[in-house]
């Protein structure tokens, strides 16, 4: 069997469960309970141009998100390259197998992420929770009639 049909496949089954379990429905429950945060309670709620500011973010977090991704996981490369670079010598000097360097650093970030969460987890939840008052104002309001 060629790969596309067994990642075809797999796509179906997934998509079959979701619709079984009715996942929309659950999704459509944290989307609301994200937007109704204290945060972002007022956010769109102008009647002229919240729609449209509701708009512009969606667009502007779905064409940017992917860039921002690529530059995070470059800089988490080269973060993981420096630091395997200064844990080397020390893995050499314990007389340890080399690759048990990766697990090491790998474990050494993880452990600075959830140490250093104070200063970047704040904002993500921001930002997904205005993303998702943006979807419930745009995609939930009526388009206006034109005049």
């Amino acid at each position: 069997m060629r790969r596309s049909v067994v990642w075809l496949l797999v796509l179906a089954a997934i998509v079959g469960l979701a619709w079984y379990v009715d996942f929309s429905d659950i999704f459509e429950g944290w989307m609301y309970e994200l937007a109704a945060h204290r945060d972002v309670a007022k956010a769109f709620s102008d009647p002229i141009s919240g729609r449209i500011d509701a708009l512009l973010l969606l667009v502007s977090f779905f064409l940017l998100t992917p860039i921002v991704l690529g530059l995070l996981l470059l800089g988490f490369v080269f973060v993981l390259i420096v630091f395997l670079l200064f844990a080397e010598p020390i893995v050499r000097l314990l007389k340890l197998p080399l690759w048990s360097c990766v697990p090491i650093v790998l474990v050494g970030v993880a452990v600075a992420a959830y140490v250093m969460r104070e200063a970047w987890y704040p904002q993500f939840l921001y930002v997904i929770r205005l993303v998702a008052k943006a979807g419930i104002v745009f995609f939930s309001t009526p388009t206006p009639l034109p005049r």
